[in-house]
């Protein structure tokens, strides 16, 4: 069943409607501890999720990444959770660690290496705008080395972790963001440039600040054209993340890793993380400050 976004409520519809598809074996996830880490002033929250060892992602130089083909092409009805307008589909992610975990994919087929519009921008706002009782974020992987592992365009969002245990760096800082204006934020590794939203922005003020979080990231990269990339959207800020690499093979981090919410599938990986320096190999992946 399709569920009307107007009425829609996460903890109520969603929550049960992923829940049933676990129960069946459609979705695959599982209640995982956290192990909580500071490194050099930044904090991590390494989860262990097996589910992610099954997860299909394509290659670099897959000829699909550029043609409408994968698991948004013509979703399941079972995992479809809303229709958003006439330009994106709201579903459930097959592999999870957060619960519950959402895709946001275009209707008609983009390239993944694609900025945000403001049709995409729009759709991500609304569905944020869904989350009451739990306080949600959006994450874009722009390309493979910003760790996408999908080539149609596709933005994921889910809840922000209890800030009982762990908080969004930007959340922490939220006193260091002026109301106008691009900021670095400390004790944190690589380059990055987040911008406050308005309590009640319009659709020009969120695509206005985005566009412009994106400029200054493809600007540390000194490149325009094929710059890998990470967008971090919340009910209060904008941020990008420019990425240099999606890492070491099967040791690698999307938008929420970058953010310190590091998904591992086994403890092998965990362990090479440590090995790799924590934030030190953020700073690889990223660009260091």
């Amino acid at each position: 069943m399709v569920l009307d976004l107007t009425t829609l409520n996460i903890e109520r519809d969603v929550v049960a409607k992923f829940d049933r598809l676990v129960d069946g074996g459609e979705i695959i996830w599982g209640p995982s501890e956290a192990e909580y880490v500071v490194h050099e002033g930044f904090q991590l929250e390494f989860q262990l999720a097996p589910a992610l060892l099954k997860k299909p992602i394509l290659s670099r130089h897959a000829p699909d990444r550029s043609k409408p083909y994968g698991p948004f092409s013509n979703p399941d009805p079972n995992f479809v959770v809303a229709q958003i307008d006439d330009t994106h589909t709201l579903i459930f992610s097959k592999f999870c660690v957060p619960r519950p975990h959402l895709v946001l994919h275009t209707n008609v087929f983009a390239l993944q290496t694609d900025d945000l519009t403001a049709s995409d921008l729009s759709s991500a706002w609304r569905t944020l705008g869904v989350f009451a009782a739990a306080p949600a974020m959006m994450i874009y992987n722009c390309g493979v080395d910003a760790g996408s592992s999908q080539g149609h365009k596709h933005m994921q969002v889910f809840p922000k972790p209890d800030i009982r245990k762990f908080q969004l760096f930007p959340d922490r800082c939220r006193a260091m963001l002026p109301k106008e204006g691009v900021v670095t934020l400390p004790d944190t590794p690589y380059k990055h440039y987040v911008v406050a939203l308005p309590n009640e922005p319009s659709q020009d003020d969120i695509v206005g600040r985005h566009n412009k979080v994106v400029e200054l990231a493809k600007a540390a990269l000194g490149k325009d054209e094929g710059a890998a990339y990470n967008i971090v959207m919340t009910k209060d800020w904008v941020m990008a993340i420019p990425r240099r690499s999606k890492g070491n093979e099967g040791v690698g981090a999307n938008a929420a890793g970058m953010m310190g919410m590091i998904w591992v599938g086994s403890q092998e990986e965990r362990d090479c993380w440590t090995t790799f320096g924590l934030t030190r190999y953020l700073q690889t992946l990223g660009v260091p400050v």
